[in-house]
């Protein structure tokens, strides 16, 4: 008639007690974009590698964005990598 108590849901495990909380899972804004989702009108290649620029698109929907190396470096072919993007 007497029941034996069972642990509470909410108690926590052993393995979680131990966990710092800077190993939980990450917060925060994503910074990168593979390249096979990167929006189509970009038209980037889907083999040459494997992430694509992440815009910064501000106020503005990150779809509809170009960023401006898209533009500089795979469009118009004036640089081969992002840093001489960012130098120009």
């Amino acid at each position: 008639w007497l029941k034996v108590s069972e642990p509470s849901r909410c108690e926590r495990t052993p393995s979680q007690q131990d966990r710092h909380p800077s190993q939980a899972m990450a917060r925060g804004v994503i910074r990168h974009l593979k390249r096979m989702f990167a929006p189509s009108h970009w038209m980037l290649d889907k083999l040459k590698g494997r992430w694509a620029p992440k815009p910064s698109a501000g106020p503005h929907k990150m779809r509809e964005c170009l960023p401006l190396i898209v533009m500089l470096r795979e469009r118009l072919k004036y640089a081969l990598t992002y840093r001489e993007v960012k130098m120009i």
